[in-house]
């Protein structure tokens, strides 16, 4: 897709037409997300390090929150998009704590010691025990994450993007996908919402049951990653890899899935191993990474360091690209625990990472 020029004029209504969703839409299609996204890596630069406040004059407007579960295509793991419209008072934004992006030392990426990593990577995967529901289970996932947040003023078209402080989220998703629970510390409603979609599950957004239909032939996997996902996001390569964490962000993949999407990512022209990368959690490991040569923002899946197991994703700016300083970190999360859950929004006894 064309990146979004950096701005010089508001947006009018018929821009925000093309990037919200039609009304009662039940979620925000994929090349919608990433045209939001672009648009928020425009209008960062004119966004101060700390976020002002609403002006008084926007209390009294709607806020419609669009939350969109992306993929580290370009800048974050996922973007909330805040936009004040003329209307209802009654509605209060999320409540958000707003941090300055931190900035690390980047790493340098290589191609020299991929392949000995992503087998280790992909023997552990196959060595580890595969989550197993049990009917009516839902699948728990317990992470740390840090993601670019976004308001947008229906009127002015004015913007304020900021980086979330790293908080907790909680997923509860039954196998076919239909029904769950989200928790988010921070998000509004505070007690968390009810998860519910009626379209099958995809590679974009996969449930149990569709994981356990993929192929574990890395190649036939990885030619069906680019097959369904043509046309989409920053170019086939790049797609191809945010596809592939997509797979694996908050689900419970089997092993040898696990295994094959890792050796799937390896053939992606372009992808390195980084020896070193943090998780939201501030564990250390490695990643195996891709840039986004639109975005100049590196995504990465990041590994222990000794077991070889997946921990979270970091997306980090290598080049400079509309004001956004190399080594900064829109985006982080970090995997805490993976577990069979009894019900939704009902934590399991014994959940792991």
């Amino acid at each position: 897709m064309t990146s979004i020029p950096e701005r010089q004029q508001p947006l009018d209504e018929t821009e925000l037409r093309h990037l919200l969703p039609a009304a009662g839409a039940p979620a925000v299609p994929l090349g919608r997300q990433r045209q939001i996204e672009e648009f928020l890596m425009s209008e960062i630069t004119r966004t101060p390090e700390t976020a002002v406040p609403v002006r008084p004059a926007a209390r009294s407007r709607r806020r419609l929150l669009i939350a969109v579960p992306a993929t580290l295509a370009t800048l974050a793991l996922a973007v909330t998009v805040a936009v004040s419209t003329p209307g209802d008072q009654g509605a209060a934004p999320a409540r958000h704590i707003r941090v300055a992006a931190p900035v690390v030392q980047v790493e340098v990426g290589s191609t020299v010691g991929l392949a000995g990593a992503v087998e280790r990577v992909s023997l552990a995967a196959q060595a580890s025990s595969d989550l197993v529901l049990r009917p009516g289970q839902y699948v728990y996932i317990e992470s740390t994450v840090s993601y670019l947040s976004g308001t947008v003023d229906a009127e002015s078209g004015a913007s304020t993007v900021w980086v979330d402080k790293p908080h907790q989220r909680q997923v509860w998703l039954s196998a076919d996908g239909h029904t769950g629970w989200l928790t988010e510390e921070g998000r509004a409603p505070e007690g968390g919402r009810a998860l519910n979609s009626r379209t099958g599950a995809y590679l974009n957004s996969p449930s149990y049951d569709y994981l356990r239909t993929l192929t574990t032939d890395p190649e036939a996997l990885l030619q069906k990653i680019y097959a369904e996902t043509k046309g989409a996001g920053s170019g086939p390569d790049q797609e191809a890899f945010v596809t592939i964490a997509d797979l694996i962000r908050e689900q419970a993949v089997p092993g040898k899935l696990a295994a094959a999407l890792y050796q799937a990512a390896a053939r992606i022209p372009g992808v390195v191993l980084v020896d070193s990368a943090t998780d939201a959690a501030g564990r250390t490991g490695i990643a195996i990474a891709r840039t986004n040569p639109a975005s100049g923002s590196r995504d990465e899946i990041i590994f222990d360091r000794t077991s070889y197991a997946f921990l979270g994703e970091r997306s980090v700016q290598i080049t400079e690209v509309s004001g956004v300083k190399p080594g900064t970190v829109t985006a982080n999360t970090a995997v805490l625990k993976r577990a069979a859950a009894d019900a939704p929004g009902v934590r399991p006894g014994n959940a792991q990472a």
